[in-house]
């Protein structure tokens, strides 16, 4: 028996509707590769900026040597630690990152000088001629030895960056009741981003003295002021544009070139640009976070969840960044979204010379959410239920406490994921062996459970504006960035629903500290929250001062007019004749009558400071089906189906883009992607040894369907998707091979040498 699906579920790649597709205002230059990055701008006289590495994992810097290549024709700049003239530190969360370094170096990306010249063959022989001698220090390459005692440090104040204790109930208690343990060790791979446009840049010093960084992140405002205390400049001397950025899914948040690039421009009065090779940032770039979880779980014989016992520990690599909220962020999951009453975890995020590790989709969140999906469908199997009758009997129920104890947001949609993951077409389709012998078929699901914004200690302010240019637009600005994610059409798409005036009538400002107001970080799925409230706030207030100024134009009230495509019209008007064009107010207008209205708020957060909590959740629920090789032990996944709830869609074909995208990088952090080391350096140095999924690679049955209602009252809106996509995709495939195998993979990527071992011990 299967049930219904939630009522009101859209079947997203499905649905056909013309009224809810839309050409996003950017698709055109991108799919033409007309679209200019600022790794593309180019002028005359623009110098070219190149960095020297360290290219040892730990050791001393003993002396560092530049007169040679100050020397070389055709160099303008050559810059050390000797000139940066602030803090020489940086970092989101904890500054412990050099702009250059200066004592030691700690991966063997890190950054020791670097050169602008005419051309990059100067700036490359240039970089031939600086003289660093190095005293190598033992290199502290595995994240639990770095944590032993004797392990020699990375960082003066020792290797352990960061420890999280959290305990409720008697956990030993409940594992003395239990008829059931699963105890497993879950090891996640360190995954590299993969964006299409590496880090880059320019950067130049204005007439007006003040330095213009262009550089595609994540956090204009936040960058910025990281930017100001290295550089020992105010904020109000630093213009920081960040789109259109190519591609970043977290990997962007921090700083990377933009304090090189910076001490170039200053010290060389020209403007420089500095964009990294694949190479270098297979090499100097961030990547998402190993980690080992060692995860115990139990629950008396009905299946019911008595205890949960969690170990995680991950890899920093040579910096913080911001390893210690991805720490919180995985521990906040750890029970993902069900009721144990008696909880024990712990986690440490060590220090290593493993180059950088930061942000990345899911946060921290998904390699959680592989542990404990995994170790429900085990539970199950030894209480002798179905996957989907024990995630029953132990879901959260609405209004409940969250993990930490604290108060969430009305609108969970558990029961309902759970409902339609119940009802798919999935567990109809043909499972077991193939009528060749070779491929064995099953069906896995695992639910999501995905928190949304920073927390609830760490201020997370957001801004929006909406004015009427010159041009007759209606301006949408917001300090956020685009970067492929949708944030362009989801800006129209919000202004149009909100004023009634047609989408084309809108023009987004994004990723520009001088000219849009700073809506916080482009990060935590909270970019569809900010452009969403922004509107909504503003609107009332800019409607009212168009339809005056409109109104004053045409002799009649502001009450007699309202805002459609193209201009103002009569309420209720059957013809829909445009009395006045957006246009045509804004040339009569002088620019400082311009309608403009700015709206400031706070991302909305749970009242809890004991620790770092979630308010808003999304949810969601992934079913896979794979084919298991008996021949090469080979995975393919045959269908990916993604259920999700995260209220109102403001751009469809950007919401299915992210629900898809999630999908496909979470097939390669499940079954092919990972950044292998020996000794701190990198086995791979490029695309050609890292195996990021293909077209080819995409399930042909991958679809994604949508829950959109939201409790009455619910004033916060649609739920961000950015990670939601990503979350449940690794246990999912973990639970549909273990249904066709027996065998569930704790080790990610899968490799299929040990599932041929585990078949052949079981033919």
């Amino acid at each position: 028996a299967f049930a219904r699906p939630p009522e009101g579920e859209l079947a997203l790649d499905r649905l056909r509707m013309p009224d809810r597709w839309h050409i996003r205002p950017d698709v055109e230059q991108k799919i033409r590769g007309e679209l200019a990055y600022l790794t593309d701008y180019r002028k005359e006289g623009m110098l070219v900026g190149r960095i020297l590495r360290a290219g040892i994992a730990h050791a001393r810097i003993l002396s560092i040597e530049t007169a040679a290549a100050e020397a070389l024709p055709g160099v303008v700049a050559v810059v050390t630690h000797r000139d940066v003239p602030g803090l020489n530190a940086f970092g989101i969360v904890v500054q412990d990152q050099p702009a250059l370094c200066f004592d030691k170096v700690r991966h063997r990306g890190d950054p020791v000088a670097a050169v602008a010249a005419i051309d990059e063959e100067t700036a490359q022989k240039a970089l031939a001629l600086i003289d660093v001698r190095y005293a190598p220090l033992p290199v502290v390459d595995d994240m639990e030895a770095a944590l032993e005692p004797q392990a020699m440090r990375v960082h003066e104040n020792g290797n352990l960056q960061r420890e999280i204790l959290f305990t409720r109930g008697d956990s030993i208690q409940g594992f003395a009741k239990a008829a059931h343990i699963v105890e497993e060790t879950y090891i996640t791979p360190r995954q590299m981003h993969g964006f299409m446009e590496t880090e880059g840049g320019y950067a130049f010093v204005g007439p007006d003295g003040k330095l213009n960084m262009c550089a595609g992140g994540q956090h204009g405002g936040r960058d910025r002021l990281q930017l100001s205390r290295i550089l020992g400049l105010d904020e109000d001397d630093i213009r920081v544009v960040t789109s259109p950025t190519g591609g970043a899914f977290g990997g962007k948040d921090e700083l990377s070139i933009q304090p090189v690039l910076a001490l170039l421009a200053l010290k060389a009065r020209r403007p420089v640009r500095l964009h990294l090779s694949r190479a270098e940032s297979m090499l100097a770039g961030q990547k998402r976070h190993p980690m080992k979880i060692r995860m115990k779980t139990a629950c008396d014989a009905q299946g019911v969840l008595l205890a949960q016992q969690v170990d995680l520990v991950a890899d920093a690599g040579a910096y913080a960044s911001l390893g210690p909220s991805v720490l919180e962020t995985a521990l906040e999951h750890a029970i993902g979204p069900y009721v144990v009453g008696n909880i024990t975890t712990r986690g440490r995020l060590a220090y290593t010379n493993n180059g950088l590790c930061g942000a990345f989709r899911g946060f921290g969140a998904n390699q959680m959410t592989f542990a404990v999906e995994c170790q429900m469908d085990r539970l199950a199997a030894l209480c002798g239920l179905s996957p989907l009758e024990i995630r029953r009997r132990n879901l959260r129920q609405p209004g409940s406490p969250g993990y930490l104890g604290q108060v969430v947001s009305t609108s969970e949609r558990l029961e309902e994921m759970l409902a339609a993951a119940t009802a798919s077409v999935l567990w109809r389709k043909p499972q077991g062996i193939g009528a060749d012998q070779e491929w064995i078929i099953g069906t896995g699901m695992a639910l999501n459970y995905q928190g949304n914004g920073l927390g609830s200690v760490i201020p997370d302010p957001a801004a929006g504006r909406l004015a009427l240019t010159k041009q007759g637009l209606i301006e949408g600005a917001f300090g956020l960035d685009e970067m492929g994610q949708g944030l362009l059409p989801a800006i129209c798409a919000a202004i149009s629903a909100e004023l009634g005036c047609a989408r084309q009538d809108v023009l987004p400002l994004i990723g520009d500290t001088l000219l849009a107001p700073d809506s916080g970080s482009t990060t935590a799925s909270r970019g569809s929250h900010v452009v969403w409230a922004s509107v909504r706030l503003a609107a009332p207030e800019f409607r009212q001062a168009m339809c005056r100024a409109a109104a004053g134009m045409l002799g009649c009230d502001a009450e007699q007019l309202v805002l459609v495509p193209g201009g103002f019209a009569e309420p209720g008007s059957h013809s829909g004749a445009i009395l006045l064009s957006y246009a045509d107010l804004a040339a009569a207008l002088p620019e400082k009558d311009l309608p403009s209205v700015t709206v400031t708020f706070d991302f909305p957060k749970t009242d809890y400071t004991d620790a770092n909590a979630r308010y808003i959740f999304a949810f969601g629920a992934s079913l896979a089906r794979v084919a298991v090789s008996r021949v090469t032990g080979e995975v393919r996944v045959l269908d990916l189906h993604q259920h999700s709830a995260a209220g109102p869609i403001i751009d469809l074909a950007a919401y299915l883009g992210q629900l898809e995208g999630g999908a496909v990088q979470g097939l390669g952090f499940t079954l092919t992607e990972d950044c292998p080391m020996q000794e701190a350096a990198y086995l791979t140095g490029n695309f050609d040894t890292y195996m990021l999924p293909g077209i080819q690679d995409a399930p042909l049955g991958l679809h994604v369907f949508a829950l959109e209602d939201l409790d009455p009252g619910d004033a916060h809106g649609p739920r961000g998707v950015g990670e939601l996509g990503i979350g449940a995709v690794t246990p999912a495939i973990a639970n549909a091979i273990a249904a066709a195998t027996g065998y569930w993979p704790p080790v990610m990527p899968v490799v299929p040498e040990t599932l041929l071992a585990h078949l052949s011990v079981t033919a």
